[in-house]
C-alpha cells in the first residue's frame, strides 16, 4: 500500500507573508541580454569554425574566405536576431513569472 509523500513545507503559503515580487522589465531586459549574449555567442563560433574548417579542407584563398563569409554571415545575423526575438519575448511574458 503506497501513501503520497508528505512534504516538510507547507504547499499555500502561510497568511500574513507577502505574495511574490514581480520582475521588473529591467531585471527581464537583463535575463534576455544574458541569454542573447550566450546563445549568440555560440552561434558566431560556429559560423567561424565553419569558415575555417572549410577553408583548411578545400584550400580556399582570400576570396573564397570572403565568400564564405558572405554566405554563413547573414545565416548567422539571422539566427542571432531570432535568438534575440524569442529570449526577449520569453523573458517579458507574464506567464513565465517567477
Amino acid at each position: 500500500m503506497s501513501h503520497p509523500a508528505s512534504s516538510p513545507f507547507p504547499s499555500a503559503p502561510a497568511e500574513g507573508s507577502a505574495p511574490p515580487a514581480r520582475r521588473s522589465r529591467f531585471t527581464a531586459f537583463l535575463t534576455a541580454i544574458g541569454a542573447i549574449v550566450l546563445i549568440g555567442s555560440e552561434i558566431w563560433l560556429a559560423a567561424i569554425a565553419s569558415v575555417w574548417a572549410l577553408d583548411g579542407v578545400l584550400g580556399l584563398s582570400t576570396v573564397g574566405d570572403l565568400v564564405m563569409i558572405a554566405i554563413v554571415a547573414p545565416i548567422a545575423l539571422w539566427a542571432t536576431w531570432m535568438i534575440a526575438k524569442l529570449a526577449i519575448a520569453a523573458e517579458l511574458n507574464p506567464e513565465n513569472a517567477d
